[in-house]
This record gives structure tokens, C-alpha cells and sequence, in this order.
């Protein structure tokens, strides 16, 4: 067990905004930071991290919790590994107890487990000749420490006797009653440190899935992990770029052919995980996902998310084949390298491969089109020179002129958040929110999270408030409600009132909020007055009241005149 002391004291000396800022740009409002949440994709910032209370928590998702948490749930390691790493970045040494035995246990485990498939290999005289065909030499073979599992492989079972591994551990490790991976090629997986931690599993033969990964594991996550990590990311922080793949032998054939800073996913689609790793070595991606339909659907989705986490991003271009390993198997190490050196950028690819599925000489299908697109404007507006290109390659594939395209883009985008479909035509992209204005209850509530001296200084009744934000502020009066406090449906109102605001409230916003919160508090006094006019039987008291009305009544528009 780590002591509690040392913890606190890690806790304590790792700065949250200095740790989360490695992973997220994150920007000064008030007292505290914001940023778009780095665990799920959104284009408007809902994450905040909290100095004062040393803590991070997102509007969107609810993610939240301190910076040992932050670093766990984003690297998807283990608490205590997340304290270990912590603590070696303030000088602090970590002594593991239980939990560091088992992860122990389990490299020993895989280690040998792989000596066993390796062996199993070398005496399997036709899945060599597979390799062969496939262009493998034997040098290449013992390089990538390919092994074999053979039919009822109790492979596994056989080395957790020998380690004295339990029928539960074996389990947590991955495996049960038998060797998922019988009949297949094996392809170790390593962590970032070159320790084998999973495996992939080609089949030989007919059957279904061709390609098997381990399930995940305390300390596999395909959410995380990329293939050939920790051979690649040298030579990414070398080149400064990095090229990603869908599968094993994509990513084998770039570095057979020498280009040896390309990694590949799981099973699994590119992760903010994934980028999250990528980006302390590299702001430049290159995409190699298959050509086919589920490729490009992947690099559609990876291009939205790499943009909004500032990367930029070229697209390979296959030609000649349905992915890396196709074409380096047919043709050769220069015909992988002329994919590159064509690559083209994410506007190409978006608009291109958008236009397939429209006729665009049809006027209802060039319409269909635009509208498909014009969401694509918000998301590569957070790039100056995305954007241009984004308008010159689509006024060219439509023949729109430049200045026309944009605002047709522009008034199809206004009307899908507006909620209505500008062309009349059936499509799920026209659902869409009212445009939100703020109100002075989003302002308040901004300033409770993000300026909370200055709404130290605001005095208001709860009750003079509308909707929700009475609720909000009859909870939040001793300025000490955290956001994971709050209950999922009141979470989700304080959101949707943060994102209306992007902005630093100045001098002239409070005053505004000031005055409007003088105004309120007059009205509910004059509708309390005129509740007891109603009521009174006494003409002199109604003659008191009223007076009193005249004159709040008079202060309420000194008031409204002093905000013209």
C-alpha cells in the first residue's frame, strides 16, 4: 500500500492545470480553465479545471475528479501507476505494493506464453510457407517475433500452472478454459515499453473473425494501445509525424519498406486516447485507413476529431489496392511510398468523398449535398487555412462561385441549428438545436464557476430568478457545490448555460447584470405591494402602499434609463 501521506503530498506538488494542459489546450476564464474534454468529442469547450479546487470536471460527459484521477482515466492505467508516474515527475519516489505483484505477474506470463507460440512456429513447417508467400523472410519472421498457436492450444493453461496462476487470475489475464487463438498466426502485442502485454491473431485458412485481438485486460486496453508503438516513436519524434493504420500487417508493410514512424489501431477505431499518446511527440498525422467503405468512414470520424484537437492531417492515397499491405505485397516498397507523396489533405478527402453519394447535377442532390457538408465549415473553421481549402475544393467540385458557396454553406448551417431543413428534403442532419441566447441566469451561473470573488459581490434573492436557475442558486448559496454534485439533469442545464457564453466578463457585462438583478428584485417587491393592495380594507394603508409603488416604480426606470 502507498501511505496517504505520500499521496496527498503528490497530489499536492503536481500542479492540475500544468499535468492536464500536456494533453489539453486549455484557456484562462476567470478563476478557472476551460477546454474541449479530451474523453468524449465535442466542438464547444465543456470541460473545466478548477486551480482552487484542484479538480477537473466536464459539463458534457461528467467526467471529473483530481489530477491523479485525470491521469489515470487518460493514459487508462491504474491508480497506483498514475500515482508512480506522478510522482516521478516531482521527484517523488512510489514504493508498489499488491497491485504492481500481479502486473508483474502478468508480463511473466505473457513473456512465456509468446516464447511458447514462438516455438510453436518454428516447428509448423506450413504457416512458414504462408509467411513466405506473403513475403516474409525468415530474418523478418524472427524481427516481428511472429509465433503460432495450434489447433487446441492449451498453451495458456499449461504456463499459469507453471507460475501457480489460479483459474481466476488466468481469466483477468485474458484467457479461461482454452487458447482463443488456436489456428492462428500470432502477433505480440507490446506496451510503450516493449513489454508483450496482448495479441493479435491471424487466422490461417477459412473462417470467421480473420483477425482476433486479446479482450481487454487490467493492463491491455485496445482504447489506448497502438501496434508497433514502441518501435515507431522514436523515429516520430524524429520526423515529426506519425502514420496510422487500421491492422497489423498495414502498419508491418510501412515499416518493411523502411518508413518506420507508423503505428496501427486494434480493432478498434482512433481513440482520444490514441491521440492524446500521439500528441506528446507529434501535432502532424497521416491517415492510412483502408479504402474501403468502413475505412473511410473511420478517417471521416478521425479527421473531425484530429482537427478539433489542433492536428494536422493528410490523407494517404490508395490506388492501387485496398490497403498498405496490398499494395506492398503486389508492388513493392515505391509504390507504398508514392501513397504518401500523394496524399492529400482532410478538405479533399471530406468534399470528394462526400460528393460520391449525391448526383450533383441534380439540383436536389447538389442541394442534399450542401447541407451534408456545411457542418464540416464549423469544424475546419478552427483552422484559417483548413477553411479556404474546405471553400475552394468544394466551389470546385460543385462549380459554385466561392463567394455564392459560402453563403449558401453558411445559411444551411444557420437554419440546421435553427432546426429547420432549408431545402425541404427528408435528412437527419436538419435536427438541430434553437440558437440559445444568454440570459442573465447563464451569466450568473457563469460567473459562480468561473469568477466566484466576483459573485462574492453580487447580492440576489434566488427567488427573483426563472426556470432552473432559482433551483440552481437555492442549492448553490455557500459557493461550495462541485459540479459532480449535482444531479444529471441540473448538470446538464449548467452546461447548456456555460456553452452560451465565450467570453470575460468585464466591467460593462457585470454592471448590466447588476442593474438587471436591481430591476428584478424591484418587480417582485411592486407584485408583493400590489398582493397587499388587494388585500387591504384600509384606504390609508392603500394610500401608503401605492406611494411606495410610485416610488419603486420611479427607481425601476432611473434604472432602465441608466442602462441606454
Amino acid at each position: 500500500m502507498i501511505s496517504r501521506d505520500i499521496i496527498e503530498k503528490i497530489r499536492e506538488k503536481n500542479d492540475i492545470v500544468e499535468v492536464i494542459s500536456e494533453y489539453v489546450s486549455l484557456q484562462k476564464v476567470g478563476a478557472n480553465y476551460r477546454g474541449l474534454c479530451p474523453f468524449h468529442l465535442e466542438t464547444s469547450p465543456s470541460f473545466y479545471v478548477s486551480p482552487s479546487k484542484n479538480m477537473y470536471h466536464c459539463f458534457g460527459c461528467g467526467a471529473s475528479g483530481d489530477v491523479i484521477k485525470f491521469v489515470q482515466e487518460i493514459e487508462n492505467i491504474s491508480y497506483t501507476e498514475a500515482i508512480k508516474k506522478l510522482g516521478e515527475r516531482v521527484g517523488i519516489d512510489v514504493t508498489f505494493g499488491e497491485e504492481d505483484e500481479k502486473r508483474k505477474l502478468y508480463y511473466t506470463f505473457y513473456k512465456q506464453l509468446h516464447q511458447e507460440y514462438i516455438a510453436a512456429l518454428r516447428n509448423s513447417q506450413n504457416i512458414l510457407e504462408y509467411l513466405y508467400k506473403r513475403g516474409f523472410s525468415e530474418r523478418e519472421i524472427s524481427l516481428y517475433e511472429f509465433g503460432f498457436s495450434p489447433a487446441n492450444s492449451q498453451f495458456p493453461q499449461k504456463i499459469a500452472q507453471k507460475l501457480n496462476i489460479s483459474k481466476e487470475e488466468l481469466q483477468n489475464f485474458g484467457f479461461l478454459n482454452s487458447d482463443p487463438f488456436s489456428g492462428r498466426i500470432i502477433i505480440p502485442i507490446k506496451d510503450d515499453y516493449g513489454r508483450v502485454i496482448a495479441f493479435g491473431g491471424r487466422l490461417v485458412g477459412e473462417g470467421v473473425p480473420k483477425y482476433l485481438n486479446s479482450q481487454d485486460t487490467l493492463v491491455f486496453k485496445k482504447s489506448w494501445a497502438l501496434f508497433m508503438f514502441d518501435q515507431a516513436r522514436e523515429y516520430i519524434k524524429n520526423v515529426d509525424y506519425v502514420i496510422i493504420c487500421e491492422g497489423y500487417f498495414d502498419a508491418l508493410a510501412f515499416h518493411r519498406a523502411g518508413i518506420k514512424n507508423t503505428v496501427a489501431t486494434l480493432g478498434t477505431a482512433l481513440t482520444k486516447s490514441h491521440v492524446y499518446k500521439l500528441k506528446k511527440y507529434t501535432k502532424n498525422i497521416l491517415l492510412a485507413f483502408d479504402s474501403d467503405n468502413a475505412g473511410i468512414k473511420a478517417t471521416l470520424k478521425s479527421i473531425e476529431m484530429l482537427i478539433l484537437e489542433g492536428f494536422n492531417i493528410a490523407i494517404a492515397k490508395f490506388k492501387d489496392g485496398k490497403d498498405a499491405d496490398e499494395i506492398y505485397q503486389k508492388y513493392g516498397s515505391e509504390k507504398l511510398l508514392k501513397s504518401l507523396e500523394e496524399a492529400i489533405g482532410p478538405e479533399t478527402f471530406v468534399v470528394e468523398n462526400l460528393a460520391k453519394d449525391y448526383d450533383l447535377k441534380n439540383p436536389n442532390g447538389m442541394n442534399t449535398f450542401l447541407q451534408s457538408i456545411s457542418s464540416w465549415t464549423k469544424i475546419f473553421s478552427f483552422n484559417p487555412v483548413s477553411i479556404e481549402k474546405f471553400y475552394d475544393v468544394t466551389s470546385e467540385v460543385t462549380n459554385i462561385d466561392k463567394k455564392d458557396l459560402i453563403e449558401k454553406l453558411n445559411a444551411s448551417e444557420k437554419l440546421k441549428i435553427e432546426g429547420k431543413n432549408p431545402y425541404n428534403t427528408k435528412s437527419s442532419l436538419s435536427d438541430g438545436k434553437k440558437i440559445r441566447i444568454a440570459s442573465t441566469e447563464d451569466y450568473l451561473i457563469y460567473i459562480y464557476y468561473n469568477y466566484p470573488d466576483i459573485f462574492k459581490t453580487l447580492s440576489f434573492n434566488p427567488d427573483i430568478l426563472e426556470g432552473k436557475a432559482r433551483e440552481f442558486f437555492l442549492i448553490a448559496k455557500d459557493l461550495n457545490v462541485l459540479p459532480e454534485q449535482l444531479s444529471k439533469d441540473m448538470a446538464q442545464f449548467v452546461k447548456e448555460s456555460i456553452e452560451k457564453i465565450d467570453m470575460e466578463v468585464d466591467d460593462k457585462v457585470l454592471d448590466y447584470i447588476k442593474k438587471d438583478l436591481e430591476v428584478r428584485t424591484l418587480e417582485r417587491r411592486i407584485s408583493e405591494i400590489d398582493e397587499l393592495i388587494k388585500k387591504s380594507k384600509s384606504e390609508d394603508e392603500k394610500k401608503i402602499l401605492l406611494k411606495a409603488r410610485i416610488e419603486l416604480i420611479k427607481q425601476k426606470q432611473k434604472i432602465r434609463r441608466s442602462s441606454i
